[in-house]
């Protein structure tokens, strides 16, 4: 089977932008081995001791548009190492170019449990491709292992996240492939499909498992018959694969972020003989640039904290629906908060306000102690817990508080009126 990435980016989606221009890098390595060579469901006879390693470096840049709307190109190369008892071969290659046009739902669905996706997209056959038709000196179990497949393809995805919990999220993809066309000698790949339901655990805001279920189908291949005329079905392609893809991530700061994982096979099927995978191993290593820090327009600059006071700073955009939930839990524990402050700023338009400096995106909440030093920043799900934040700050300098003074309007806000309806939600800061 084809070793390239299945479709899609590794983590499931790309940024949404938060409202702003974007762009992020990925680069990522996979080993995947094949050593075992299976008939139907079963291990079948390997005489020639045939395996295949393939070593697999993809290079992915994703520029996201206020619109949520993403660009992600992704470019593979790598190495198919070939064993027998025969000897030894080593291939080194570029693979086929992945386009996407992405298109974040987030402007449309109110719904803040719930982020989905849309992506259309196209295969460029930069690889180099070995003629499969009629190849009768090649072994019959290697026919469909390849970078590059010598065809274009198109590409459609589906993609959905929903909050369980605060720190829990399950994901889903649903992901089709097909060829445009056949390649020079004739030969005709069947189109592919894959989904993957999993679930995303964040055990510290810097760090996250991720436990997935992976089912692809590969359709079967045809190819010219020299004898008779017409077509006939290939004899070793097609089938299809569970795995199991555990992994961690972890936010390194300054805009990198890396992850490690495996694929366990569990179950395969596949059409006569072909080397399935076996356990293989993941790496990725991704960067975004923060946002630059830009000057904002003075009525909408972030105010001082107001000393002697606890201070809560709400970043808040019309299209982002998580931060009208947050404004929901503010408004309802500001009148039990007679020595707390909260301030909202605009930040529907580009550019508006200056967010911090560790921020991709909204939600942003920043609290502030009542010497006006910040004492948390609270990005993506996490400012979701801005109330309880502030009771465990309150309940700490309750008996050595002093200094705080009760305001008559908790819920005064210089820089902004919250939204009452927000549009669609927002993706969550890293």
């Amino acid at each position: 089977m084809n070793p390239a990435l299945p479709g899609g980016a590794s983590d499931g989606s790309a940024a949404a932008g938060g409202g702003r221009w974007s762009t992020s890098v990925r680069l990522g390595y996979a080993f995947v081995p094949y050593r075992e060579l299976w008939q139907g469901r079963s291990i079948a006879p390997n005489p020639s001791q045939l395996a295949i390693d393939v070593h697999l470096a993809t290079l992915q840049v994703i520029a996201t548009a206020p619109t949520a709307t993403s660009l992600d190109v992704q470019l593979p190369a790598g190495a198919v190492v070939t064993r027998s008892i025969m000897g030894e071969r080593t291939d080194d290659s570029v693979g086929d170019l992945e386009l996407r046009l992405r298109q974040d739902g987030s402007r449309w669905w109110p719904d803040a449990a719930f982020a989905g996706a849309l992506a259309l997209g196209a295969v460029v056959p930069t690889g180099p491709y070995v003629a499969r038709s009629g190849a009768a000196n090649l072994p019959p179990e290697s026919i469909a292992l390849t970078l590059g497949r010598g065809v274009p393809w198109w590409l459609l995805e589906a993609d959905g996240r929903w909050a369980i919990a605060r720190r829990v999220s399950a994901l889903a993809q649903l992901s089709a492939r097909g060829p445009l066309g056949q390649a020079d000698d004739g030969f005709a790949w069947g189109p592919e499909v894959r989904t993957t339901v999993g679930v995303r655990v964040a055990a510290k805001p810097w760090l996250a498992a991720v436990a997935i279920s992976d089912l692809q189908w590969r359709g079967g291949a045809s190819e010219p018959d020299p004898f008779a005329g017409g077509r006939i079905a290939s004899a070793n392609v097609g089938g299809w694969q569970w795995t199991a893809v555990p992994s961690v991530s972890a936010t390194l700061g300054r805009g990198v972020s890396a992850s490690l994982g495996l694929r366990i096979p569990l179950v395969a099927d596949v059409v006569g003989n072909q080397l399935v995978p076996s356990v293989g191993g993941f790496v990725g290593l991704t960067y975004a640039p923060p946002a630059p820090r830009r000057r904002p327009p003075p009525p909408l600059a972030a105010p001082a904290p107001a000393v002697g006071t606890i201070t809560v700073v709400d970043y808040w955009a019309s299209w982002c629906a998580p931060c009208g939930e947050i404004d929901a839990r503010l408004s309802a524990a500001a009148p039990r908060w007679p020595d707390v402050v909260i301030r909202r700023l605009d930040a529907t338009e580009d550019g508006a306000v200056e967010l911090p400096v560790e921020a991709r995106g909204l939600p942003v909440v920043e609290v502030f102690g009542p010497d006006g030093k910040r004492v948390a920043l609270l990005l993506g799900p996490d400012a979701l817990d801005v109330v309880a934040v502030v009771d465990r700050l309150r309940a700490a300098r309750r008996g050595s508080s002093n200094g705080l003074s009760p305001l008559t309007s908790p819920l005064a806000a210089p820089m902004g009126t919250p939204p009452t309806a927000p549009a669609a939600p927002a993706q969550e800061s890293p």
